[in-house]
């Protein structure tokens, strides 16, 4: 392969994107996988009393205690209780040298896009999407909110404190 090949090859690489697809309340959301450190069911969860409406509770993973948040409480996106039929999932995040949990509805497939699949948020997203969505992405049959994980979790923060 010559030189010029390969670094059209990279570059190609370079502009795909890989995302952990999840839902919440039926909207199709990616998380990029750089950010995705796991994927857990959570079998037992304590309660926090008068934490944030956004801090599901405490699990312990594999030895370790992890705050788990409810993503769709962070986007303001649950309109109903998390789905009480099968015991919930999580996607483990790692933030500031510490992992969170966030509880989803479902837990899809990486989902590896191109570049030009995505497209500049829409004017008429809501407030509280437009703050975290990085970009939206066509898919064959619906369009998924790529979220920014850094600006979620940093507001998540800025609330703590």
């Amino acid at each position: 392969m010559s030189g010029d090949n390969r670094r059209r090859l990279d570059m190609a690489i370079v502009d795909d994107i890989q995302l952990v697809s999840v839902r919440i309340e039926g909207q199709l959301i990616g998380l990029p996988i750089t950010s995705v450190r796991d994927v857990f069911s959570i079998h037992a969860m304590t309660p926090v009393p008068r934490a944030d409406r956004a801090v599901a509770g405490l699990v312990n993973l594999r030895g370790h205690i992890v705050t788990i948040l409810d993503l769709g409480s962070l986007l303001n996106a649950r309109k109903t209780g998390r789905p009480k039929d099968h015991e919930p999932m999580a996607v483990g995040v790692e933030w500031q040298g510490e992992v969170f949990g966030l509880v989803v509805d479902e837990i899809g497939d990486v989902l590896s896009l191109s570049a030009d699949s995505s497209e500049a948020m829409p004017a008429n997203l809501g407030h509280s999407w437009t703050r975290f969505t990085r970009r939206v992405h066509k898919l064959e049959r619906e369009l998924m909110i790529e979220i920014d994980l850094h600006a979620l979790l940093e507001t998540m923060t800025l609330q703590a404190a």
